[in-house]
Parts: C-alpha cells; sequence; structure tokens
C-alpha cells in the first residue's frame, strides 16, 4: 500500500432542512459546544479530491474507506459527503443512496479541522465556529479550498458562521458539552498557529468563540509532526466528567512518554463546575502486532465517532487490544451499536475515523 502521509506529501439533503435553523445574533444567546455523545441531526464529511498529492492508487483506497464509514455512520443519523461538482456522481456510486452527496468543492477529508465547530443554545438557536485554518501550521501544499470551506458550508446552509479569531481545527478541542474544553499546548501554543498568545489569551478566545467556561491544558504531542498533537488522538469526553485517556506500552513508542504526561496532567481535574474528571485508561495496539506502518500512522482508539445510534471505532490488527476498545465502548454507550473499520489509508496521513466527520448537533 502506498504510503500516505500529510508530512511526507509536504515535501513533495442537509441543506434544505437548515434554514429554519438560522440563529440569531451571537451575542444574543449563550452559545456551547454540545459533547459528541448528544443527539445529531447530521453528519458532514469531505470527499478527498487530492489526486495531486496521494496519486490515483491512493486516493481510490481513501475514498473506499470514506465510503464506508458514511454508510455506517448513516445507519444512525443523515450523512452529507462534500464534494467537488464533478466528483459528485462517483462519490455518489460508491456511498450508496443512504449518504447524500452535496457539491461543495472540498480539497481532502480532513472534515473535522475544515469544517466549522457547531454550537447550541437552549433557545433552540444554532451556529457556526469558523476557525482561521492554516493547513496545520502552513505545513502542506495544495490546501487552499479548505482555508474557507467553514465560511462555504455555513452559507450554503444559511446559517450565522462566527468568526472564532483563532487559529485553530476541531481536532485540536474537546469539548464536554457543559462548558470545559480539552485542548493541548503542543497544537494551540505552537508559535506555528498563534505567535505570541499564551494560555491566557487562548483561553479567552476559547471562551468568547465556542463558550468554553474552563480549558484544561493537556502536554500534548511533540513527536506528532502532522497535528502538533490534536487532543481527538490523545483523551476524548465520553460523557461530562469522563475521560478516556489513551497510553502505550511499548516504550520504543515515540509517544510512550508523551501519553504519560498526558495522563499525569489529568489528576486531580475538575470541569467549570467544580466536578472531578473520571479518567479510563486505554491501550493502544502493538506496533507490533500490526502491519508495517509509515512513521505518522496514527493508532488512535478514541480517534472515532459517537453516533446516535452508534459508535464507529478504528480496528487495527492487533486483536486483543481491538477487542478491549471495543468492550470499553460498548460498556460506555450500552444502547449503542459498536462498529469498528479498518481505516489504514486514512490513518497513514496522521488521522482517522474522528478527523474524517464533523457532527451536526440536534437542536
Amino acid at each position: 500500500m502506498a504510503e500516505l502521509t500529510r508530512r511526507a506529501l509536504g515535501r513533495l439533503a442537509l441543506g434544505g432542512a437548515l434554514g429554519a435553523m438560522t440563529a440569531g445574533p451571537a451575542q444574543a444567546a449563550r452559545w456551547r459546544m454540545p459533547g459528541e455523545w448528544e443527539p445529531h441531526e447530521g453528519c458532514f464529511m469531505a470527499w478527498s479530491a487530492a489526486q495531486d498529492l496521494y496519486g490515483r492508487g491512493t486516493l481510490r483506497a481513501v475514498h473506499r474507506e470514506q465510503a464506508a464509514l458514511a454508510q455506517a455512520i448513516a445507519r444512525g443519523q443523515p450523512v452529507t459527503m462534500l464534494a467537488r461538482p464533478e466528483d459528485v456522481a462517483a462519490a455518489q456510486r460508491l456511498c450508496g443512496p443512504s449518504v447524500e452527496v452535496l457539491a461543495l468543492a472540498p480539497y481532502d477529508v480532513w472534515a473535522r479541522d475544515t469544517l466549522p465547530s457547531f454550537l447550541v443554545d437552549d433557545a433552540g438557536g444554532l451556529l457556526g465556529a469558523r476557525w482561521t485554518f492554516n493547513v496545520w501550521g502552513e505545513k502542506f501544499p495544495g490546501y487552499d479550498a479548505d482555508r474557507d470551506l467553514a465560511a462555504r458550508l455555513c452559507a450554503r446552509l444559511e446559517l450565522d458562521c462566527r468568526d472564532a479569531g483563532l487559529v485553530c481545527e476541531g481536532g485540536a478541542i474537546e469539548p464536554n458539552g457543559a462548558g470545559t474544553l480539552l485542548t493541548t499546548e503542543t497544537c494551540l501554543l505552537n508559535p506555528n498557529r498563534n505567535p505570541g498568545l499564551g494560555k491566557r489569551e487562548i483561553d479567552a478566545a476559547l471562551a468568547a468563540a465556542v463558550g468554553a467556561r474552563k480549558v484544561i491544558w493537556l502536554p500534548g504531542s511533540p513527536a506528532d509532526a502532522v497535528t502538533d498533537g490534536h487532543i481527538d488522538g490523545i483523551a476524548r469526553f465520553v460523557g461530562p466528567t469522563t475521560v478516556v485517556a489513551e497510553l502505550s506500552d511499548d516504550r520504543e513508542d515515540p509517544e510512550y512518554e508523551a501519553l504519560r504526561e498526558n495522563r499525569r496532567a489529568l489528576d486531580g481535574a475538575t470541569d467549570a463546575d467544580g466536578r472531578p474528571l473520571e479518567v479510563i485508561e486505554l491501550l493502544r495496539p502493538r506496533w507490533e502486532r500490526m502491519p508495517e506502518r509509515g512513521p505518522d500512522f496514527a493508532a488512535s482508539y478514541v480517534n472515532g465517532f459517537i453516533g446516535n445510534g452508534e459508535v464507529i471505532l478504528p480496528k487495527f490488527g492487533d486483536a486483543e487490544r481491538d477487542a478491549a476498545a471495543r468492550d470499553l465502548f460498548a460498556a460506555l454507550y450500552p444502547a449503542r451499536e459498536i462498529i469498528q473499520l479498518r481505516v489504514d489509508t486514512v490513518c497513514e496521513g496522521g488521522g482517522g475515523i474522528h478527523c474524517m466527520t464533523q457532527q451536526l448537533p440536534k437542536v
């Protein structure tokens, strides 16, 4: 299989329903980012058009993984796949009738980072928060079409779009649905994102943008040369006060110590309302149990998607660890079906299932 890495390549039907849900002025309500386990109206994905970067064969493999993921999510909620007009027919054929394909011209698969983060209020309002997407610190060529994708989607949906005023990506922040966010120092304090800004300034920007009342900072991952340590590959809220944190027991893993530092940073943490967090540890797959992988391969179980009736998790070929991840999420969400998919081609690019999705909350 051809290696798909953004680092290596750098070296080389919802639209009609949303008009009635347009939010009023942002200052008129208190907005929040829902937890991913809360009900969704639907899910957006972005059909990769990056053949110039990946090559035809690898792009076909990416499309097969995207289609399988879209079909799995569509079992519990509507899925809208954004695609270039010239790709709509091919995307529709591969995704099938359960997935709507909408012409909106994305460049690559990373919908979590390039689409808006959606906010709700108690009055039934819906709002899109638009981050300044600078291609993960101006690392990779070819992504100009994705820099304004969030604004174009909001315009297509006739949805108010708040400029968050911060260089950030959706995968860099993890909400508990009640005003608390997890993020990482290696990402949002990186000078390639927001030079000159410290924690206090970024906390204030996140409060203004998405209603964050408390930001819990984890160290992150210096070894992650693609996203600079996105939180959605390290730790995820699975309930308002419950976090699943990944660890590795392989001392040769370049993130071995960083994951332990992130875990230690959660000790004694509380949410915005002073409630202590329960932290559940989950071991990553063992590299010797998986087929050979490239240096950017994202072997993270928490990089999954919590849908209305399903939880979609990756599997990596380490049967014992794959089963442990499945059993954990089955216990966390006993009323939801656990579906595991191989998305190895996308994982070679430093991302995964969560990175390919952006949920639209129900209001």
